[in-house]
């Protein structure tokens, strides 16, 4: 039987020994979370209500008896039903969680079983776990009628129902309000990096083959409709995360051949496959592999060249980042490429990079002699890295600065423009992240900094890294969540590799979702009010001045906000 329905907010997390909404938030098993009082993580009394256009969340938990047995079918009923998709909320393990920081104090998240993936149910039924508290994650999204779809703008119902094969049916249902007004489209620039060559590997298709090719466009349509408009395009087999010495899995899409009398030849036809299958997915903006190795520029990467009937690799590790036939190479290349780009429609929509963070006066001088040569090379186009060192940005070595959030604050108080971040697992000090033990706020937080520093790029570098640190061994997503013991789980990855060669969701990436949602939502609201007006909103709601690591970790906040902001442009 099932003794409990309780409808929950996405800020909560449902874990099995705990009656969700009771004041956590969501935090990590066994650690109790200060200054959180989650009370509006549970449903208030005001009805919910979201916009048309959004992808609105919420969930389901139930509690099975100690006695249940089997499976139960969920169905969904009512005006919204049409419009709505229900998963399980499967937990997965977390050997190394990450760390926190409180009141200056760094501290472990406990390792355990995290609430993360979101699994399709097969025939509409879920398992039942005696004694165990489970979620569902229910998803709406539709139009009202002034934007041609078939519901009124208004309150509706939604319905769910459990059906186990023992015992009786139990029915939960929830009050949503749709709005008239429609949210804009995303302006911010956000990419998640896309790495080919896991999918090859973890679903074991020869790189670029059919089967491969079939399996990068399925993740390529999810990645597009989740928002994330920007793209790694591996030209060569981006030089990230590698041992030295060692190989990623070639997944080059550029042809090169190296000629006689040593010029060379260059063939895009697969690199413009893959920019149609990005067009198709509605990626509007596209970065091209890094040119030189991570953490200093030391090197080349790996190219493979063919010479007569032998593939051979041309340039890696032993080619110094200097070296003349590379830099020979490059010119050639760069000049074939970008025109390419521009023949594709791609002027003010590509980027390059040279090496990912860059730093320490050694760096800068081989980063700037890199940049000086290669500038000519790929004009009209900019170069753009993750570079957290503002000395380093001054020098004017990049175009495009994309400092971690923990820099954030110096970069936007020194004027950098076009301003860009990103975070990663190397960032806990209280700014936004999304490790699997934070709190579900600290993940969604990040559209509303967004709009107060006025960001116009978000980066980070996991959208689907299945391998170790330094790509040693190829891992089981669903089995290691931490990359083997080397970053918090959740750092690096945000979809699992579902069966099919189809992506599952993660819990993470729906917040993810949210989170530029409520970006666009604020900037709706600014377009009527002004943006001064939009901040003092802001601040009111949140009782203080917000930074990048100071901002409410109660879940209400968020909730509060988009509630007033939602029934602010829709007067």
């Amino acid at each position: 039987m099932i003794e409990r329905v309780k409808w929950i907010s996405s800020l909560e997390k449902v874990f099995p020994d705990k009656e969700p909404g009771l004041g956590d938030g969501g935090i990590s098993p066994g650690r109790e979370a200060a200054g959180q009082s989650g009370a509006a993580s549970s449903f208030p009394d005001v009805v919910p209500c979201f916009l048309e256009g959004e992808v609105f969340s919420l969930q389901c938990a139930f509690l099975a008896g100690r006695n249940a047995e089997g499976w139960a079918e969920v169905t969904l009923s009512g005006d919204f039903a049409e419009y709505a998709a229900v998963r399980e909320v499967c937990p997965v393990p977390s050997r190394y969680a990450g760390t926190t920081w409180e009141n200056g104090e760094e501290r472990m998240y406990a390792p355990g079983m995290y609430p993360d993936l979101l699994k399709e149910l097969r025939q509409n039924r879920i398992k039942l776990y005696p004694g165990q508290w489970q979620g569902l994650w229910i998803t709406v999204k539709c139009s009202g009628q002034e934007s041609g779809g078939e519901l009124p703008a208004g309150i509706h119902e939604l319905e769910l129902t459990l059906t186990p094969d023992q015992g009786e049916p139990v029915k939960g249902s929830v009050k949503l309000e749709l709005l008239s007004a429609s949210l804009p489209e995303q302006r911010l620039i956000h990419t998640e990096w896309f790495h080919v060559d896991c999918l090859a590997d973890y679903y074991r298709v020869e790189p670029w083959s059919e089967a491969h090719w079939e399996i990068v466009e399925r993740f390529l349509m999810h990645y597009g409709a989740m928002g994330m408009n920007m793209v790694l395009v591996p030209v060569f087999t981006p030089p990230l995360d590698t041992a030295v010495g060692r190989e990623r899995t070639t997944v080059q899409l550029t042809e090169v051949r190296e000629e006689e009398d040593g010029s060379w030849s260059f063939g895009f036809e697969r690199v413009e496959r893959y920019v149609e299958l990005c067009r198709k997915a509605g990626i509007r903006y596209l970065e091209i592999a890094h040119l030189f190795t991570q953490w200093g520029a030391k090197s080349a990467p790996k190219v493979m060249v063919r010479r007569g009937d032998v593939l051979v690799r041309r340039f890696g590790w032993d080619t110094a980042s200097d070296s003349p036939e590379y830099l020979g190479f490059l010119e050639q290349f760069l000049k074939a490429l970008t025109e390419k780009l521009t023949q594709w429609g791609y002027e003010g929509r590509a980027f390059f990079h040279l090496s990912d963070e860059p730093g320490g006066e050694e760096t800068l001088k081989r980063y700037s002699f890199l940049r000086g040569k290669i500038t000519g090379w790929i004009a009209p186009y900019p170069l753009m890295d993750a570079m957290s060192d503002y000395s380093f940005y001054e020098t004017g070595a990049v175009d495009y600065a994309v400092p971690s959030m923990n820099s954030l604050p110096l970069f936007a108080e020194k004027g950098a423009s076009p301003l860009w971040t990103y975070y990663c697992g190397a960032h806990s000090e209280g700014t936004p992240n999304r490790y699997m033990a934070m709190p579900a706020s600290q993940v969604r937080v990040l559209g509303v900094l967004l709009y107060v520093y006025q960001v116009e790029g978000f980066l980070h570098w996991g959208y689907n890294f299945y391998n170790s640190q330094y790509s040693l061994e190829h891992i089981d997503p669903y089995a290691v969540t931490d990359a083997g013991g080397a970053f918090p789980s959740g750092d690096s990855f945000l979809v699992y590799p579902g069966e099919g060669g189809r992506p599952e969701d993660s819990q993470r990436m729906l917040l993810m979702q949210e989170a530029m949602q409520d970006l666009r939502a604020l900037q709706l609201l600014e377009s009527q009010w002004g943006r001064d007006r939009v901040m003092e909103l802001i601040r009111s709601e949140a009782g203080e001045e917000l930074t990048a690591r100071r901002w409410p970790r109660d879940p209400g906040f968020l909730l509060g906000l988009r509630e007033k902001v939602n029934r602010a442009v829709s007067v």
